[in-house]
């Protein structure tokens, strides 16, 4: 084994797994905060292409279309924040369950899960993470493309584990379930129906709140916020950020951003287990 190989085998390195343009924005204070303090090696996968996101007509002005408006975004998104290395898959977005765009061939959730996890694989193999960061088993809000990449990542990771190198955490990205049960509430309040939210009525909270996974591990990253907020803003799109919010970021965003949060499900977290405070804790190189 020659020095650049024993130094490459000895790195960290942490994956994440997501199916679209903006998926990502969660984590990178997170792995910016690895990146710059202990020198690990960041690897994004983004599944599609983003082509069935809703996007108003003034944001497409120059583009030929919502694909090539969202890698445009994605790439602008993906600099700021500093990833290592970004690998596309290309495939197109899905849409929700039981729209036309979920039923063309061409799209992630009707590729053969195999093909996708031998994908995820060759990643895996290539970077040699110890660490796999991806979304829960309901993809965080039903979404097919999340879905499909969870379960793919978590194929592939469990694939490897018979191999000499393979990851040795997987995490689920979680998310603030909290506040959505307050958004039912106050949804119910209105008389609005909480399986039938979002811009496009086609997102069930009820469904995401019952698939969250218990938060196992919080990492403090306050110090790397301002790479997430330039990420933020490649995404005019997706993201409108309103002004009060941007005022006020430097003040609120320690109190709201500052820790990422994770429910670990490999290795099994167990109840009555202290809360991790470092992704690669009990990680052997």
């Amino acid at each position: 084994m020659t020095t650049s190989d024993m130094s490459s085998k000895s790195r960290k390195s942490i994956l994440f797994c997501y199916a679209h343009p903006d998926d990502e924005i969660g984590d990178v204070a997170l792995a910016n905060r690895y990146m710059r303090e202990e020198g690990a090696h960041t690897t994004l996968i983004c599944t599609t292409n983003g082509d069935v996101g809703t996007v108003d007509a003034e944001h497409l002005r120059g583009y030929a279309s919502i694909s090539e408006l969202r890698l445009a975004e994605f790439s602008c998104a993906t600099q700021a924040a500093g990833f290592d290395e970004v690998v596309t898959f290309g495939y197109r977005d899905s849409g929700m369950m039981g729209s036309a765009d979920n039923e063309n061939p061409n799209c992630s959730w009707q590729i053969p899960l195999e093909t996708l996890t031998q994908q995820v694989a060759e990643v895996m193999r290539r970077v040699r993470p110890q660490v796999v960061i991806t979304f829960n088993t309901f993809g965080a809000y039903g979404h097919p493309d999340h879905i499909k990449i969870n379960q793919a990542t978590v194929a592939a990771f469990q694939q490897l584990q018979a191999e000499p190198e393979h990851p040795q955490k997987l995490y689920y990205a979680s998310g603030p379930d909290r506040l959505l049960r307050i958004g039912i509430m106050v949804m119910r309040l209105r008389g609005k129906d909480p399986r039938k939210g979002g811009r496009n009525h086609d997102m069930d909270y009820v469904a995401a709140v019952e698939a969250t996974t218990p938060v196992t591990t919080k990492v403090r990253v306050t110090k790397y916020l301002d790479p997430m907020w330039k990420a933020l803003n490649c995404y005019a799109s997706q993201i409108q950020i309103p002004p009060a919010v941007r005022r006020f970021r430097r003040l609120l965003g320690p109190m709201v951003q500052g820790t990422t949060s994770l429910s670990r499900v490999y290795p099994e977290w167990r109840p009555g287990e202290r809360i991790e405070r470092d992704i690669f804790e009990g990680v052997t190189f």
